[in-house]
């Protein structure tokens, strides 16, 4: 792809996201919930019967791929392999650090990465997307 689009061709500004204090603000707020949703996803424990297999599993992905997401449109799209690496290791502080702190098993890493793989390939894509309609115009 980089020899099809030189980067000094393209500039990307975000308008995806507010500006001045509210855009700060939101995203603030934005990292806060998703770092609450994360956290509050690794001590999740069903106080009633599942409603379906591997539940806990399907939280974890859902929401370490929002947490990715945030952090992706928080830093910039052009950087969504860090956003994706600072996820993974906020990922691993917590299921390999905290996790056994609580005398916890940290099995569902893996559901925890899935997450975060999958939020790093649909900013691919979408990242694409912006080029193709840059290069469209």
């Amino acid at each position: 792809m980089s020899e099809l689009v030189k980067s000094n061709d393209l500039t990307f500004t975000r308008k995806y996201w507010a500006k001045g204090l509210p855009g700060q603000l939101a995203m603030g707020l934005c990292g806060i919930i998703a770092v609450l949703v994360a956290l509050k996803t690794i001590t999740y424990e069903p106080g009633f019967e599942a409603a379906f297999a591997y539940q806990d599993h399907f939280f974890r992905v859902l929401s370490f791929a929002a947490l990715t997401v945030w952090t992706t449109f928080a830093i910039g799209i052009r950087r969504r392999g860090p956003a994706a690496m600072i996820t993974l290791g906020f990922a691993i502080f917590v299921e390999l650090i905290l996790s056994p702190m609580r005398n916890e098993p940290s099995t569902t890493l893996v559901s925890t990465n899935f997450g975060i793989v999958l939020a790093y390939c649909g900013m691919q894509l979408y990242w694409l997307n912006l080029v193709n309609q840059r290069l469209q115009k």
